[in-house]
């Protein structure tokens, strides 16, 4: 007997065969069995129907069976075999696999059962590809889907096809006992007009950049969830040089302190629609983000970045940091710390990690003021200068004053492409980074200042060089006078005699900060003394 069912977009098919011996004949009997000996391999979520496998390095399927079940992976009328623990999980991993499409893999189970009943249970996954996949993570930014640009991007609505362009959306889920081990939901979307409104924006302008460029079939990973702070990507063990985040990860793993907050965030809830008169209305942001279990430590790397961590990747892409900006000390070193420890998950110590510098937004200051937006950038700046293997992209020309999503996704996409062409696909001639203040030195007066990655000559965009202000010892900021000759910047202004500081776009908004490579990438904001 045979009977079909559908398994997470997969093809199952169960048969058992029943031996029974006879005292005068041997008998052979074709029958289902539906007893305690039923073979049940699964496989773990991210497995389904169209997606993509990371060409060029072994391949790890896995997933859950009957404790001692047989597995066998078949690919290219090539199996291999393993066998589930006491736990019922199990792993097979394949040789590294050449870029290729259409492919097909089929999982069969099978186990005995103590009347000698073979219990088949097999799985075929269909339109698999082989390329180059990327873990897309952060906050909204990166969350931001594509239909969510089409006002700015109208042609990306008319796309004919890309079927080798795949995304796995990871759904939202948290968890704070430990990391698990599978993800909860998700599913592969191939990118054609109908989907790829739902695909990451940033994603899938950086996908699409690099489809372009090499035809390798490209799969995103997206696991994002918006307002996330970046400790809630965090594991436990990596929080520990952060002790009230570590803390609070800590008494989050018990359920009764999770009960009390719950109360206490239901009754500040209730106190603050009393106090305000709105039985209705919906909570201000800050307030149902502070009551909220999900944007707490560690949560959303137990259950959306572990459950991936036998997965093999070409490099992640990482927008996220607003969420940080009130509390930017440190920064850098929780980023350094997480792409270290990522690596680690996923056995990779010199993965790529490419990452967005926040954007520009809020109105512009009217005259030069602290700024914990560029206090943020700073920190990611650092994490540039001192990670090996990572690559950021800036943003501060193409955000908006009044929305924290800026719709130009685009720039953002082909920008971070830029990265990934240069530390993993060869093109080792490529600049990929934004212009970096090399020194400022005093002379006459003024400050000199000098740049790397210049990319052969910078450019004034516009009539007049600005961004820039200046300060004396008493850290005073006035906005300065700037010129361009040779690749160098001059600063100065005629109040300030001997400058000791000097700043560009230091500001939550620098939108007239104009300096740039003749590539087109904006100059990266800094503050330093000069000497």
């Amino acid at each position: 007997m045979l009977k079909k069912n559908n398994l997470k977009g997969a093809l199952l098919t169960k048969v058992t065969l029943l031996f029974y011996l006879v005292p005068s004949s041997l008998l052979l009997f074709c029958l289902l069995h539906t007893g305690a000996a039923q073979a049940q391999v699964k496989l773990a979520t991210v497995f389904a129907n169209n997606m993509v496998l990371q060409r060029g390095l072994p391949i790890n399927i896995w997933g859950t069976a009957t404790k001692d079940e047989k597995i066998k992976v078949t690919l290219n009328s090539k199996t291999y075999q393993g066998q589930a623990n006491k736990q019922g999980d199990w792993l097979i991993t394949l040789p590294a696999q050449q870029v290729a499409i259409k492919q097909s893999i089929e999982i069969m189970g099978e186990n005995t059962s103590e009347f000698n009943a073979i219990e088949l249970n097999a799985i075929k996954l269909s339109n698999i590809a082989f390329g180059d996949v990327w873990l897309a993570s952060g906050q909204s930014n990166m969350e931001f889907k594509l239909k969510e640009v089409l006002k700015k991007f109208p042609q990306e609505d008319k796309l004919e096809q890309y079927p080798d362009i795949r995304q796995f959306k990871v759904v939202r889920n948290y968890d704070f006992k430990g990391p698990l081990t599978d993800i909860e939901k998700g599913h592969w979307l191939v990118a054609s007009k109908e989907n790829v409104g739902n695909f990451s924006a940033v994603a899938w302008f950086f996908a699409k950049d690099l489809y372009q460029r090499y035809q390798i079939p490209i799969g995103i990973i997206s696991s994002s969830v918006g307002a996330t702070p970046i400790e809630s990507w965090m594991s436990y063990d990596s929080l520990k040089n952060h002790p009230k985040a570590h803390a609070l990860a800590y008494k989050l793993s018990d359920d009764g302190y999770i009960k009390q907050l719950q109360n206490e965030y239901a009754q500040e809830r209730r106190n603050w629609r009393e106090k305000n008169n709105e039985p209705t209305k919906k909570l201000p942001f800050m307030l149902m983000h502070r009551t909220s279990l999900d944007f707490k430590p560690i949560g959303f790397y137990n259950g959306m970045i572990a459950p991936l961590a036998k997965m093999k990747f070409s490099g992640v892409i990482w927008y996220q940091g607003e969420s940080n900006a009130t509390d930017y000390h440190n920064y850098s070193d929780k980023l350094s710390t997480m792409i270290n420890q990522w690596r680690g998950l996923f056995n990779q110590p010199q993965l790529p990690f490419l990452f967005v510098q926040l954007a520009n937004f809020q109105t512009p200051d009217e005259k030069p003021s602290e700024s914990e937006w560029a206090e943020l950038r700073a920190e990611q700046t650092q994490v540039l200068k001192t990670v090996e293997n990572t690559a950021m992209a800036l943003a501060i020309d193409v955000g908006e004053r009044h929305n924290i999503h800026p719709l130009d996704k685009k720039t953002v996409g082909e920008r971070l492409a830029l990265g990934a062409r240069h530390l993993v696909y060869g093109e080792k001639q490529l600049n990929y980074t934004s212009p970096l203040v090399n020194e400022a030195v005093l002379t006459n007066g003024q400050a000199i200042i000098s740049f790397k990655y210049i990319n052969e000559q910078l450019v004034v965009k516009g009539n007049k060089l600005m961004g820039f202000a200046i300060a004396g010892k008493d850290k005073k900021f006035l906005w300065a006078n700037a010129s361009l000759l040779n690749n160098k910047v001059t600063v100065w202004h005629d109040n300030i005699t001997v400058p000791k500081y000097v700043r560009y776009a230091w500001a939550n908004n620098p939108e007239k900060a104009n300096l740039y490579n003749v590539q087109g990438l904006p100059a990266t904001p800094f503050s330093v003394e000069i000497h």
